[in-house]
């Protein structure tokens, strides 16, 4: 992508790193770490994974940004092979049209518009599927370790849901109503 190599496995980024003699796609990987290992309850060694949880595996996936080339990894896990979740999965948003119109609104009206962007949106939410994996590469010294996925991940199929519940929940506290129309 844009001339740059884009690696399909952790490994592979790494070995791209050494033979370039850079470090792009573990720093990348190493921040996606940073931000995503919270997601995991790493079980001891010897401990049972509980009989009514779905094994989910884990895969990066990489991507270069095209405002700077700055190299991009995300941790996803493989939900398309974990059974559908009784609870609700469809996460509803709002129509671009209500955003257009308020925002026009807000013009017409002199009123500030605040944005903002939650990064790993979904790891704040917790998971609601029972969901487990084995640790990869990019877990370093915990490798091969069994972990409860505790927070919706991208990948799973409940995780938008989850991310739009939580959401809710905060705004709600914060005073907010939600629109009947949209």
């Amino acid at each position: 992508k844009f001339g740059i190599e884009l690696p399909k496995t952790v490994a592979e980024a790494l070995e791209i790193d050494r033979r370039t003699g850079t470090t792009f796609w573990k720093d990348a990987i190493d921040k996606e770490m940073k931000n995503v290992r919270v997601a995991f309850d790493i079980l001891p060694d010897g401990t049972r994974v509980p009989q009514d949880y779905q094994y989910a595996p884990l895969h990066m996936i990489f991507d270069v940004k095209m405002e700077d080339f700055r190299r991009k990894a995300r941790l996803v896990a493989g939900g398309h092979v974990v059974k559908a979740p009784a609870s609700i999965t469809y996460a509803s948003v709002v129509s671009r049209e209500t955003v257009r119109i308020a925002l026009t609104a807000a013009t017409i009206n002199n009123v500030d518009v605040w944005a903002a962007d939650v990064l790993n949106a979904y790891i704040t939410a917790p998971c609601r599927e029972k969901v487990w994996t084995t640790l990869g590469l990019e877990f370093g010294e915990d490798q091969g370790k069994k972990a409860i996925i505790v927070r919706a991940l991208y990948g799973l199929k409940s995780s938008g849901a989850a991310f739009r519940a939580h959401l809710q929940g905060f705004m709600k506290e914060m005073g907010y109503k939600a629109c009947k129309a949209d």
